[in-house]
């Protein structure tokens, strides 16, 4: 594979992933990028600067948020976001909610499920889903269900990293896009130009990570 680099966001230089081409598959797709988002998910320093620019984008439209619904180990990512999501503004001057942070349970089919403990937090919230990156929006989509069937709604969708500008009909609320990303590409198995040039597969990925063959 070849070398790793640094992109930081036009918002915020304190702001970066790492981009690594090559040849990847994911759940979904083959991509010529895995897209490393450890530092903003798992670096204080730099969580705590994306939170706060992921939190702009309901803060001016005047967004309440209940709950962060976490997904591929962004909990640390969605305590910060949360916060910032619960400080006063302008619009709000003295907020008097909790906003909650939630990562889901799966059960043997891999289908979202939350306890009746925790259902509080999700049945009539207003939800935001948080994900490291976005390709196709499967999985967005799945929670997206999986939270209805709690009677949760969800108002909002925040990723590091998206391909996909808007998902069930919310808008993409995002750090990084393939804009980013030079000459970023995503294909299914069927028509990878990489497969049919014989490219030999670097990686499986996932929202966890990248596993090398």
């Amino acid at each position: 594979m070849n070398n790793v680099y640094t992109i930081t966001c036009p918002r915020d230089e304190n702001v970066f992933i790492h981009a690594l081409p090559g040849h990847f598959v994911s759940a979904s797709s083959h991509l010529n990028y895995y897209v490393g988002t450890s530092d903003i998910k798992h670096n204080r320093t730099v969580a705590t600067e994306a939170a706060k620019l992921m939190a702009q984008y309901y803060s001016v439209r005047n967004m309440d948020v209940d709950t962060v619904l976490c997904l591929y180990e962004t909990q640390a990512l969605g305590a910060f976001l949360a916060e910032e999501l619960a400080k006063p503004s302008m619009m709000t001057p003295n907020p008097d909610s909790e906003v909650f942070v939630l990562g889901p349970e799966y059960d043997a089919a891999g289908n979202m499920i939350f306890r009746d403990n925790l259902r509080r937090m999700i049945e009539g919230k207003k939800i935001v889903i948080l994900i490291s990156c976005i390709t196709s929006g499967k999985t967005v989509e799945r929670a997206m269900n999986s939270t209805q069937y709690y009677g949760g709604n969800v108002i909002g969708v925040t990723s590091i990293f998206s391909a996909s500008r808007e998902i069930g009909g919310i808008e993409v609320n995002t750090l990084f896009t393939p804009e980013d990303l030079p000459n970023y590409a995503s294909h299914s198995a069927k028509d990878c130009p990489l497969c049919k040039n014989g490219t030999p597969v670097d990686a499986m990925i996932n929202g966890y990570g990248y596993s090398k063959l």
